[in-house]
């Protein structure tokens, strides 16, 4: 086996308290979403901020439709336009105005009334997916091409839509029956808007672990089942790099099986300890300063309390107001995630909230 050190951090209350957060990352309204990762995938971008300014945006709103204003700013925002001024006469005092004329200066909308000359944009009405074609293609510049959509009819917009079909950007709207569709007039929805960008811009979509305090690992709650847990990370990141007994001698270590992703390692009770079967923490870090595959991105591990992944342990100081016990370790983590060790015992304390980090133990193991 080969050899790794290991750091355990104890996590107490020290009156630190992070703003709630989703186990999804930006949003809290995102987690049942089959598009939740494009949707992390564009926030993370800053092509969206979110739905609800005046709350901290701590929403998305996947389910609602995207009006044309708003798909002009997410399109500046992704491609990086400047400001224009437009002679649309709708706009009226719409906050989209400056994105609207940037994407009238750039070509990429001509208005929505072309029998009357284009004179206006239609800012409130929702985009359909025709539409959205249209967008898209205009602005990554594709090639016209035919598709196998059965439902497109006469539409204008058909030789775009087999553009995006043939980029991969769309797979059609009825995936049960093999997506023979593109259900070209239905709105789209902020959700759908999320993976046609991320499919677009090829923006990495790829699984998250977000660290906050009142949320487990993926949505995985500690005391989950053994099988259930491994299933479940298997199911998002593919076969573990690492399986086999828990090696440190230290806390329960004949009872303790470790499974590990790349970087990702995740302990589970396998015999009863007193403290329950199951999921019982996790940890992401290096191992002699160098990430291993096979686990999310070191990029894609976000952590509370304005701590970064490549702060030494120490460092939490600065944010606890308490010092961490540094320790020669070559791994470079924050905090062990979801262990929720207690002071009295190493008591694994499911419903315990973290609202900051405290002490800092290292221990050697092979």
């Amino acid at each position: 086996m080969r050899t790794k050190t290991l750091a355990v951090v104890l996590l107490l209350v020290v009156g630190v308290v992070a703003a709630p957060a989703s186990a999804g990352g930006f949003f809290t309204d995102d987690d049942d979403s089959v598009h939740m990762r494009a949707i992390e995938a564009i926030a993370d971008e800053g092509i969206t901020k979110g739905c609800n300014p005046a709350e901290g945006n701590t929403r998305f709103c996947p389910k609602d439709v995207v009006t044309r204003e708003q798909m002009a700013t997410f399109l500046v925002r992704a491609l990086g336009l400047p400001a224009a001024a437009s002679s649309f006469v709708d706009l009226g005092t719409s906050v989209h105005a400056a994105d609207i004329g940037a994407l009238a200066a750039a070509g990429i909308t001509r208005g929505c009334n072309p029998a009357e000359g284009n004179t206006r944009f239609c800012p409130k009405d929702p985009v359909t997916r025709e539409q959205m074609a249209t967008f898209l293609v205009r602005a990554l510049e594709l090639d016209p091409a035919a598709s196998s959509f059965v439902d497109l009819g006469t539409s204008v917009h058909a030789a775009d839509i087999g553009a995006l079909a043939a980029a991969g950007i769309t797979k059609g709207c009825n995936p049960a029956e093999g997506n023979t569709r593109f259900c070209p007039k239905d709105p789209v929805t902020r959700e759908q808007m999320a993976s046609f960008l991320t499919r677009a811009l090829t923006l990495d979509a790829s699984p998250r672990v977000v660290v906050t305090p009142n949320q487990d690992l993926f949505d995985i709650e500690l005391g989950t089942s053994e099988t259930e847990t491994v299933a479940a990370i298997t199911a998002l990141l593919g076969p573990p790099t690492e399986d086999g007994p828990y090696a440190c001698p230290y806390i329960v270590a004949d009872n303790m099986r470790l499974v590990r992703w790349g970087s990702l390692e995740v302990t589970i009770f396998t015999v009863d300890t007193g403290s329950g079967l199951g999921f019982a923490g996790w940890r992401y870090g290096t191992l002699g300063g160098v990430f291993e595959s096979g686990g999310p991105l070191p990029e894609h591990v976000e952590l509370p309390f304005d701590l970064e992944l490549l702060d030494p342990i120490g460092d939490a100081e600065a944010v606890s107001g308490e010092p961490i016990e540094n320790t020669n370790l070559t791994w470079r983590i924050v905090d062990l995630g979801y262990a929720r060790i207690e002071a009295d015992g190493f008591a694994i304390n499911p419903s315990a909230p973290i609202t900051g980090v405290d002490v800092g133990v290292g221990f050697e193991c092979e």
